[in-house]
């Protein structure tokens, strides 16, 4: 294995940043709170000329906060300024007032104070540094964009140095806890020409520090661009090498060393860095094959994407452990925002490297593009998440291994009619592309079965009241199939009551399909039972929520839904594959996860059937009628989906259950 430069996991250095960030904090609110304060030494009129430096009260009461005794501080502070002291001690006693309330946790009420402070006193020797507690003050409301740009008034404005170094210093800590390691760095070596020797060697550390902990790859390569040959931008480097290596991009990690070792070629890191390049470079000559992962790793849709590359990873080191098995290695591709620079990069990792398959991208939208130059490589391209129907017209290379809306509408209606018998059918469904897509597709597979479909009715996502559209689904019923008499109370109670006019309905449907999310499906499906639609429930994966099962009532017991992965599966192959997903990543595998390890394993079994090129794998997918999934034997079909068995799930007694 490839030693880090950087000995710190991803999760590690997330927890060690934060409590380094609040750490910072609170130092400084605590314990630096009056570094560098000095009294205002004004002589009053009337008086000898004194300087509230000596005056006892006001001594006294900076004591008890430095010993952290606020309250103590507080009683002092309140009866003082109960005996109308002379002006010249008011922005003093205000300073230490919004100290002492803030040291007690009291923000609100010190706000008060320093904002008074600057209103009566704007020209005081003091007014800088009660500005400096009020920005910190509001950090420690939780409001840092009201402290950032009180510190950059301080910035610009100050002419004491100090106060600006201290107002940096400030700046940086909370972008740094804004997740901003650009600026704060910035920040910080702004702050480094305002101080000593020692002081600068202090923020270098700071900044060291952050830098080697941030898991922002942009950042980190903003900072490295905009210092290639000095400091912070070998940190950066450096923090880079380890995050590529983490991720399993060990050709980007390669180049980064080379670009590293050219700028720093003096480094005291450069020598340990050349080894771990030739280490790297021999594991990725030691591979037979390649796949490579092209997903969007940083951004909005970095934790799908991370999650997704886990499965990648684990089906990789799967066959890596496997005796006689074909040597698959992984190359991995950040899919960056700028499509045009993008697609350049894609065609050479196409025509360069060579991989048997690419397994990317997540959104249909991106596939277009990315079909047409696998298309011209000859090169697969498996997108594990992208619904968009039919890929295959696309291109001959192109691929799918998602839970489309269409596998799910064909089996849950396959349960409904071959398995239950069920033959009528409403619709429910939420007025989303989601909704509607899944409603036309079960609608229309209902019909191929020659069954019927009585009533379909939408909603809007978070409605609480359906009472409309269940009557107007009841309605349509009764015009069909349902029954609905009226009871005459009288006869079963002997006297007459409200109730005597009341309806029985009883449904002619068989069960009703509602595509929703959990969130809505128990509030649906406790209503339909108050209106007498007390029929079989059957949904889609948007109920597989944990909660939902343990959060929903009585109503909706013994619905039954589909998904593509049940994590508590009881089938051996698929509690294995969960148990060392859970061992590998500490945490439980998703149904991205799941479908990015079929697209790497249908791959692999390829080359391990002999498949030495993407034609061959091409080939293999196509032709191949049991490639080995997860859930089973599956194949892909005609639109380039794989087809593959699917979980039927049921709630029952507050728990998912699988059915098949």
């Amino acid at each position: 294995m490839a030693r880090l430069l950087v000995s710190v996991s991803s999760h590690r250095s997330y927890v060690r940043s934060v409590r380094w960030s609040h750490a910072l904090v609170l130092a400084w609110s605590m314990f630096s709170l009056f570094t560098g304060f000095e009294f205002n030494h004004l002589a009053h009129a009337e008086t000898a000329p004194a300087s509230p430096a000596n005056n006892p009260t006001l001594n006294q009461a900076k004591r008890l906060i430095d010993a952290d005794q606020p309250e103590e501080a507080l009683t002092i502070l309140r009866r003082f300024l109960a005996t109308s002291p002379k002006p010249d001690l008011l922005d003093d006693t205000y300073l230490l007032l919004g100290a002492a309330l803030h040291r007690a946790k009291q923000d609100g009420e010190a706000l008060k104070f320093l904002r008074q402070l600057e209103a009566e006193f704007p020209n005081s020797e003091v007014a800088d540094r009660g500005k400096l507690l009020q920005a910190r003050v509001h950090a420690a409301m939780g409001n840092l964009d009201l402290a950032m740009p009180i510190l950059t008034g301080l910035r610009n404005l100050s002419k004491d140095d100090r106060t600006k170094r201290e107002a940096l210093q400030l700046s940086g800590n909370f972008y740094a806890q804004k997740k901003d390691a650009a600026r704060a760095i910035q920040a910080w070596l702004d702050e480094v020409a305002l101080g000593t020797d020692d002081q600068a060697e202090d923020v270098r550390a700071r900044i060291r520090e952050l830098a080697s902990e941030t898991s922002d790859k942009k950042a980190l390569e903003q900072i490295r661009d905009t210092f290639p040959r000095s400091f912070p931008g070998d940190v950066a480097s450096l923090r880079l090498i380890n995050l590529y290596i983490s991720r399993g991009e060990e050709h980007q990690a390669i180049r980064q060393i080379q670009q590293f070792l050219v700028n720093f070629p003096t480094h005291q890191q450069a020598e340990k860095t050349s080894e771990l390049l030739a280490t790297l470079q021999a594991k990725l000559k030691s591979n037979q094959f390649f796949i490579a992962a092209v997903l969007p790793l940083s951004g909005k849709l970095a934790s799908f994407a991370n999650e997704v590359l886990s499965g990648i990873q684990l089906a990789v080191e799967v066959n890596r452990d496997k005796a006689g098995s074909a040597s698959v290695g992984l190359i991995v591709k950040d899919f960056e925002s700028d499509l045009g620079s993008f697609l350049d990069d894609f065609s050479e990792l196409l025509n360069t490297d060579r991989p048997l398959a690419v397994i990317g991208p997540l959104l249909s939208k991106n596939l277009p593009a990315m079909a047409e130059l696998a298309e011209r490589a000859h090169i697969p391209l498996i997108t594990p998440t992208a619904t968009l129907p039919n890929v295959r017209r696309l291109g001959s290379y192109v691929f799918s291994t998602a839970l489309t809306f269409q596998l799910q509408a064909k089996r849950i209606a396959a349960y409904a009619i071959k398995e239950q018998g069920f033959r009528r059918f409403c619709i429910l469904h939420p007025d989303t592309a989601y909704g509607r897509e899944l409603a036309r597709l079960f609608a229309q597979e209902v019909r191929q079965h020659e069954g019927e479909v009585i009533a379909i009715e939408s909603y809007k996502e978070g409605e609480t009241d359906l009472s409309a559209q269940l009557k107007r689904m009841k309605e349509e019923d009764i015009k069909r199939y349902g029954l609905s008499m009226p009871i005459d109370q009288t006869k079963l109670t002997g006297k007459l009551t409200k109730l005597d006019k009341k309806i029985l309905y009883t449904p002619g449907f068989d069960a009703i399909f509602i595509p929703g999310r959990a969130a809505d499906a128990g509030i649906i499906t406790a209503q339909l039972n108050f209106h007498d639609m007390k029929v079989p429930f059957l949904g889609a994966n948007g109920w597989n929520s944990p909660d939902f099962a343990r959060t929903a009532d009585s109503s909706i017991d013994g619905a039954v839904f589909v998904d593509g992965f049940f994590v508590d599966s009881p089938t051996p192959v698929v509690h294995e594959f969960v148990e060392r997903y859970k061992k590998r990543f500490q945490t439980n595998p998703t149904l991205f996860a799941m479908q990015g390890y079929d697209a790497a394993k249908v791959v692999i079994d390829a080359a391990r059937t002999g498949a030495s090129s993407g034609e061959a794998v091409q080939e293999h997918l196509l032709n191949q009628p049991d490639l080995s999934a997860l859930t089973g034997p599956a194949a892909f079909g005609q639109d380039g989906t794989l087809n593959r068995p699917l979980f039927l799930i049921q709630i029952k007694r507050g728990r998912f259950v699988q059915v098949n």
